[in-house]
């Protein structure tokens, strides 16, 4: 596998991984202060189709895109920890 390779599924990895995490902080914020449950239901399976649909497409190239694709996931997570303050 090359380089460019890995580094495209580094940063779809990382897109992945901040709409991901991003959409759990609105799911929380919309369930604590009522919002709207077509809202909720869209954000979870959205959430969950796209990290399933890159994390397959990226397994299916081999490890080393999987793991490429993990690290970006797991850096979009630690930037909207610390953009929303529970990482300091």
């Amino acid at each position: 596998m090359s380089t460019l390779t890995s580094l495209l599924f580094l940063a779809l990895g990382f897109a992945a991984g901040l709409g991901h995490f991003w959409a759990i902080a609105r799911e929380a914020d919309d369930l604590v202060r009522g919002g709207p449950a077509w809202r909720l239901i869209l954000l979870r399976l959205g959430r969950l189709a796209v990290t399933i649909l890159v994390l397959v497409i990226a397994s299916l190239q081999g490890w080393p895109a999987l793991f490429a694709a993990t690290l970006g996931f797991m850096a979009g997570r630690q930037l909207v920890l610390y953009r929303l303050g529970g990482a300091r």
